[in-house]
């Protein structure tokens, strides 16, 4: 028993990472119809960039989040300025070939600038354990675990309720409407990717901590992305969350119980499950590009 819950909790700081990483991914490919396969870097650059302010600029752990925060969202808005703009009306291979080509330019100047060699963040917060009976969690896991479902409530809260949110639904259901009714597309879609790659920065500030820092570790977690926002339901956010979840519950249940060199391959097993027996996932809902 003692295994499995710690699997789980294993599993719950797991899906913390896919849902806020995935959020981001499935909010711009449900206003923007963009697949953003850079959408893994802003993680990445996220987390170098908390390295740089916690460890080099010796800014306090808290602040240094938020200043993730926040430079990550003005990167979100630069990308969807520089990258995404000019191309957003073209064909989707265009997408793809571009967004694959910004993907490997990042990865290549993060090698440039911080070489292959890991690095490490540590904060305060994972030195404090909690003891539940035989099981132990750091304080850090559960500040993960916390900030995520705050961020889920937040940004649902923020879709449903307010005239932004609103706009970016009416968006992902006709942009041709939209502009009839006096919706600027253009400053949703800005709107949009910088909220994406704040979420990304959110993820990287709290997830980063308790993983070691390198170029490499955006793409497999825009690989995992876009395997959470498959079995929830492209463009459902609600559904984006509970896949999050389940993959993360899955690939630390198979690393307990299975072996961990199979870890990483489970979340993809239970995506093309899901495909097999529900083509637009567990949540969502056919669309076209």
């Amino acid at each position: 028993m003692q295994l499995f819950i710690d699997q789980i909790l294993n599993g719950l700081t797991l899906g913390s990472l896919y849902a806020l990483v995935a959020l981001g991914l499935t909010l711009t490919f449900g206003v923007a119809r963009m697949v953003n396969f850079a959408h893994g870097e802003f993680f990445m650059i996220g987390a170098y960039l908390f390295w740089i302010f916690q460890m080099q600029l010796k800014i306090p752990y808290l602040p240094a989040a938020g200043l993730t925060v926040l430079a990550m969202a003005l990167c979100g808005a630069l990308f969807e300025r520089a990258i995404v703009h000019p191309i957003l009306d073209r064909p989707w291979y265009i997408h793809v070939v571009a967004t694959l080509a910004v993907s490997a330019a990042l990865v290549s100047g993060a090698i440039l600038l911080f070489t292959t060699s890991p690095r490490a963040a540590p904060t305060p917060y994972a030195r404090v354990i909690f003891e539940l009976g035989s099981y132990r969690i750091s304080l850090q896991r559960i500040l993960i675990f916390g900030i995520t479902i705050i961020s889920c409530v937040l940004l649902n809260l923020f879709v449903q309720r307010t005239k932004l949110g609103k706009a970016m639904r009416a968006m992902s259901q006709d942009r041709e409407v939209c502009k009839m009714l006096g919706i600027d597309p253009q400053r949703i879609i800005l709107v949009t990717f910088s909220i994406g790659a704040a979420l990304a920065g959110l993820a990287a500030a709290f997830v980063a901590p308790v993983f070691v820092i390198m170029p490499g570790m955006g793409a497999l977690i825009t690989l995992k992305a876009f395997a959470t926002i498959i079995v929830g339901g492209m463009g459902n956010v609600r559904g984006t969350i509970m896949g999050a979840y389940l993959l993360g519950v899955t690939e630390a249940l198979t690393a307990g119980y299975i072996a961990s060199e199979y870890a990483s391959v489970a979340p993809f097993v239970l995506m093309i499950l899901v495909l097999m027996f529900r083509p637009h996932g567990l949540f969502g809902q056919k669309v076209g590009l």
